[in-house]
């Protein structure tokens, strides 16, 4: 299996496994996705093309990144698989490419591609390339729900439950009658679903829309109702307050947002949205495939793990949660340095390790060099991985016992303090060029210094602690 994205296996979190080959590619650099293809293509080539790569965001305005990644991404993918000699290319799309229903109408597999905001334009307009290969390989779209875990993953639900069991004056209030409403799906039927698409293929048309979803959809009333059910004995009921009102509350808390440069989630085009509903049926995909959303896993019963996660959990329910709704760290300058770091990651960890195994510093680092370098390495990615995790929580205490037992081991392995406390700097100073030199960082340079080169000095300092408390010798 040939897994092919901008982030490395281990920042994606996904298991290593023998079958599975990781290439880290941008999809929106053709040449790169050219090669690639052309390797698989020479190994055998592939028999299905699952195609999940996209670019969002919650601001529902004009970004690059829409045709650079989701137009011209899919594009040359589309161009490149049909070396593959596949069985099927499957698209993953949204249904919010349709516009919300009108009272008394349903969204189904027939649906058109017609709303408007950035977002879903860029997603009907790959639908319709698809649509124009399908006469080289068979081709199947899947609208998607909106995704959640247990973790909640998924922006607006995430921003309701926080505000729900916040002490903030806001905590019970709904905007209209509370009748705004989506349809949930929950990320393991997606992957049942796509594994029985991969399954029945044969028997399949070659070129089709599903609606992967549960028919109907849940309002934000219904939500807030079992969420107070679920966290308390007494349910706290709901203030309902009129739309127009809710749209100048809204208005005035962006304008402040703007001024202050922290724009809040809602945004004023979501005031379009108070009490619509987008309606399913599903009816047409569940009698070709023989599926159905998991009973267990529809959101009105799984809301209580969510719950659950979030009380049990804080910290990582938010770390999760954060990830999915800065996306691409907009808003948040220690998100925008960690993505920036994990799109990096092997290219800086690989200057590292020629930084450190130089001959002009053979002196200076002649015990790292003797090392085998995958070895080294190793011990380069430990350090790059406690840095990530510092940027991403803002906290810096869980490295103080990390510098410690880093101290401790090169104590036992004959390591003088100076080449420790130069390497770890030598670390930083190569991470930090790098980030500097990346566009999207331009803005951030005395927040990235100040993020690399402080938690690099903790380490430091508190490495040459503990060197002079266990052997009397410091750096300096």
């Amino acid at each position: 299996m040939y897994c092919i994205g901008r982030r490395s296996q281990r920042a994606a979190a996904v298991t290593e496994h023998e079958n599975i080959c990781w290439i880290r590619q941008d999809i929106a650099e053709e040449a790169g996705v050219k090669k690639i293809f052309s390797k698989i293509a020479k190994n055998g080539g592939a028999d299905f093309v699952l195609h999940l790569a996209g670019y969002y965001d919650f601001d529902n305005e004009e970004h690059p990144e829409f045709e650079r990644t989701n137009i011209n991404g899919t594009k040359y993918i589309l161009d490149n698989t049909g070396q593959l000699n596949i069985k099927r290319f499957i698209y993953t799309s949204s249904l919010t490419v349709s516009e919300f229903t009108k009272p008394g109408t349903i969204l189904n597999e027939k649906s058109p591609a017609d709303a408007t905001f950035p977002y879903a334009i860029s997603k009907r307009i790959c639908e319709e390339m698809i649509l124009e290969y399908s006469y080289l390989f068979p081709s199947s779209i899947i609208r998607l729900a909106a995704i959640f875990s247990d973790w909640c993953e998924y922006g607006p639900l995430y921003m309701f439950l926080t505000g729900w069991f916040s002490n903030s004056w806001k905590a019970r209030i709904l905007a209209g009658k509370g009748e705004s409403a989506v349809p949930y799906l929950h990320v393991s039927d997606v992957n049942r679903f796509i594994n029985l698409l991969i399954k029945q293929s044969t028997l399949l048309p070659d070129y089709q829309i599903y609606v992967v979803s549960p028919d109907g959809c849940s309002t934000h009333k219904e939500l807030y109702s079992l969420a107070m059910r679920y966290n308390f004995t007494n349910q706290a009921k709901p203030f309902f307050i009129p739309k127009g009102l809710a749209a100048i509350v809204v208005l005035i808390k962006d304008v402040f947002g703007k001024l202050i440069g922290k724009r809040p989630f809602e945004r004023p085009w979501m005031i379009k949205y108070i009490n619509q509903k987008m309606v399913i049926d599903a009816s047409l995909t569940r009698k070709m495939l023989s599926w159905k959303p998991t009973g267990r896993y529809h959101i009105n019963r799984r809301l209580l793990f969510l719950i659950e996660n979030m009380k049990s959990n804080p910290y990582e329910w938010n770390r999760r949660n954060y990830e999915a709704i800065y996306k691409k760290g907009e808003g948040r300058p220690n998100l925008a340095i960690l993505d920036a770091m994990l799109l990096l990651e092997e290219e800086i960890i690989t200057k590292i390790l020629m930084e450190l195994t130089s001959k002009k510093y053979k002196q200076i680092f002649k015990t790292y060099q003797s090392l085998q370098p995958q070895k080294l390495k190793e011990r380069i990615e430990v350090i790059y991985e406690i840095l990530k995790r510092a940027i991403r929580s803002g906290d810096r205490m869980h490295i103080m016992p990390y510098a410690n037992n880093l101290a401790i081991e090169r104590i036992k392995e004959n390591f003088e303090v100076q080449e420790v406390i130069q390497a770890i700097i030598k670390i930083g100073n190569v991470i930090v060029f790098n980030l500097l030199k990346h566009p999207p960082l331009q803005s951030l340079q005395p927040r990235i210094h100040d993020e690399i080169n402080l938690t690099i000095q903790l380490i430091a300092d508190e490495v040459e602690d503990t060197y002079e408390r266990l052997t009397g010798f410091s750096a300096g």
